[in-house]
């Protein structure tokens, strides 16, 4: 699927870190069950409310553009089960939340329970078909 042209030199972003993941986070983008997501505070330019992403599947493919409704900081323990919730992955609880986000932030030497995150919000504003 080609992306309309207003969004071809927006950032692309996959969601989880297998392929297998990344298809099945995209797909819950479009269905409205991911409505959220985080990164560590890595000295890059911190996304502001209104930025625009296009989020790829496990392929790369492009299957939707949203925009960041909210930004908030807040170190890994103080993620709450709300947040948790809005990411939409798993069982939705935090538990599993936390599981999944320590894994991933240890597979890249970056996980510290007071590591600082970047809680992004959003909404779908197009759907490619």
């Amino acid at each position: 699927m080609a992306v309309p042209g207003k969004y071809e030199d927006v950032e692309r972003w996959a969601f989880g870190d297998t392929e297998q993941l990344a298809d099945d986070l995209a797909k819950r983008v479009l269905e409205g069950g991911k409505t959220a997501t985080c990164s560590n505070l890595d000295g890059e330019a911190i996304p502001q409310p209104g930025d625009i992403f296009v989020v790829v599947d496990g392929k790369n493919a492009p299957v939707c553009a949203i925009e960041l409704t909210a930004v908030e900081m807040s170190t890994y323990e103080q993620v709450g089960a709300d947040h948790a919730l809005a990411e939409g992955e798993g069982d939705g609880s935090l538990a599993y939340w936390r599981k999944e986000h320590k894994r991933f932030f240890e597979e890249y030497d970056l996980f510290s329970p007071d590591m600082t995150l970047v809680l992004m919000y959003f909404k779908v504003i197009e759907k490619f078909e």
